[in-house]
């Protein structure tokens, strides 16, 4: 069966399209293009007209793509920005009239249990180089991040937070480049909000971060254009702390105009990279984490992973 998965993200709409098999799958496509629609959305909670063009417009694009692989399904998942925005129905409503195409508005559990499938099938041949019991799998997006505790066999705790980089941005207003008071107020505020995940590493201790995709593949891309290639496969990459933080230290003091110009970070991610890095940071230094792992993979691979079960389940 061929299928088409199209994750909706507050930052960018990502596509893939796969061969599913028994117990495998085939990648045979996959596209990411930036929609931004986490701007201002915390000031109006309604997508503009202009936004909703440009999702029709995306989606229109994507699925000429899908039609062209001949798919037999197409899966299209909003997130964050799209949920939490005041006229979801009538983007629904939109795309279903102009695109013939059923979105799924997914709640952030359901988020986090597709991000908790992807990572936990990815990093399977890079779990066995860190000696760990468990793992904290970090989903960062643009209007949500995702936590999950997970085990070698199944996940422990999981929740999702509305602390995605657009909207750190807009709620907190960081200068360009960051100055240290706006530091100091991201630290505040992440530890306001993030209580439950506290407790929850009580309960689950871990050394260990897994980071799926996104931002975390940039991080991958930055330190092999800039320190050493890294050994790694299609799924996870094992990365030492160190060389996170020789990168967190040159991107730090960076404006956005030479930030776009660092060798190995994509445009599209040039803008909100600073606050992601920090994040990341908070929870390495608050949590006394030492491991890292990056997973390749994220929502929409964890789509492939449930439809691969279900093939496998008819036979």
């Amino acid at each position: 069966m061929r299928i088409a998965v199209i994750d909706m993200g507050t930052n960018t709409f990502n596509l893939v399209v796969a061969e599913i098999h028994q117990n495998t799958f085939q990648i045979l496509y996959s596209t990411k293009e930036p929609v931004k629609l986490g701007q201002k959305l915390k000031d109006q909670h309604v997508l503009s007209h202009h936004q909703i063009e440009k999702i029709l417009e995306v989606l229109q694009k994507y699925l000429s793509i899908a039609q062209k692989f001949s798919v037999d399904k197409i899966l299209a998942l909003a997130t964050s920005s799209i949920r939490t925005a005041q006229n979801k129905e009538e983007i629904k409503k939109n795309v279903r009239e102009k695109l013939n195409l059923d979105i799924q508005i997914i709640d952030g559990e359901r988020e986090a249990e597709l991000i908790y499938l992807a990572n936990h099938f990815a990093v399977q041949s890079c779990i066995n180089s860190v000696n760990d019991r468990n793992f904290l799998i970090m989903d960062i997006g643009g209007g949500s991040t995702e936590f999950i505790l997970s085990d070698k066999n199944r996940s422990l705790w999981k929740q999702s937070f509305l602390l995605g980089m657009a909207r750190l941005i807009d709620e907190l207003k960081p200068q360009d480049p960051i100055h240290p008071t706006d530091i100091l107020t991201l630290k505040n505020y992440l530890e306001k909000h993030l209580h439950p995940l506290n407790a929850a590493l009580k309960q689950y201790p871990t050394k260990t971060l897994v980071g799926s995709s996104g931002v975390f593949d940039s991080i991958v891309e930055m330190i092999e254009a800039n320190i050493h290639p890294l050994p790694k496969n299609d799924q996870c990459c094992v990365i030492s702390k160190n060389d996170f933080y020789t990168i967190f230290q040159k991107i730090l003091p960076l404006p956005y105009s030479e930030r776009l110009k660092f060798p190995g970070l994509i445009e599209m991610r040039a803008d909100m990279v600073t606050m992601s890095l920090l994040l990341i940071d908070f929870v390495f230094t608050n949590f006394n984490l030492e491991n890292f792992i990056v997973s390749f993979y994220s929502l929409k691979e964890g789509v492939l992973i449930e439809e691969m079960k279900k093939v496998s389940s008819i036979h």
